[in-house]
């Protein structure tokens, strides 16, 4: 276990600790789930740099740091359902999507295949991390004025960024079905595994 790797699982401890304090009532509640969204996406900012910077990259950190971001922000947005923030499809293209995009990475490198990384993955993230920490701002300041943004208005806001989020989301798996479409197809159809040295 690298310290980079020690910042990834962090982030997966945060997820369950984050649902649990969402799902509270109060004002303190609300910032200490922004707060804890905030450190889990710092350490997502910083442990593929921390790994590149000190040497330390690792078969096993490849693995987990998808897992972890997919972890902690399906748990988000599992949250935001819970509450009624989003409906029920919009957390089904996340989670399909993290999955579908895992199970194709998994299959690929056992047949030797790389699955290359696109722009469109990190975009999402962003836009993800987005809207995330703005409903989350936007919970804690309607808890401080009310007057100023009622929870109704708040509850708007969160569907629309969240939809916007979605919508890339999709647009992020199909960029990566079509550009890997060719490794996907050959490793359907059987294609012997190719050999490394």
């Amino acid at each position: 276990m690298t310290l980079a790797n020690w910042l990834t699982s962090v982030r997966l401890l945060l997820s369950p600790v984050f649902v649990l304090v969402f799902l509270q009532e109060g004002l303190w509640a609300r910032i200490m789930a922004l707060a804890i969204v905030v450190v889990s996406e710092l350490t997502d900012a910083f442990d593929g740099h921390l790994a590149r910077s000190r040497g330390e990259v690792t078969d096993f950190g490849k693995l987990l740091d998808p897992l972890a971001d997919s972890v902690s922000r399906i748990s988000v947005f599992v949250a935001f359902l819970v509450q009624g923030l989003i409906p029920w499809w919009m957390l089904v293209v996340f989670i399909y999507r993290d999955s579908l995009i895992s199970t194709m990475r998994t299959v690929c490198a056992y047949r030797g295949e790389v699955v290359a990384a696109r722009s469109s993955g990190k975009i999402k993230a962003i836009i993800q991390a987005t809207a995330i920490i703005a409903i989350l701002v936007g919970r804690s300041a309607s808890a401080l004025f009310p007057a100023l943004l009622p929870e109704p208005l708040l509850n708007q806001i969160a569907w629309w960024l969240v939809l916007v989020a979605a919508v890339y989301t999709f647009y992020s798996l199909y960029e990566y079905l079509s550009a890997n479409w060719d490794i996907v197809s050959s490793a359907g159809r059987g294609k012997p595994r190719r050999e490394t040295a």
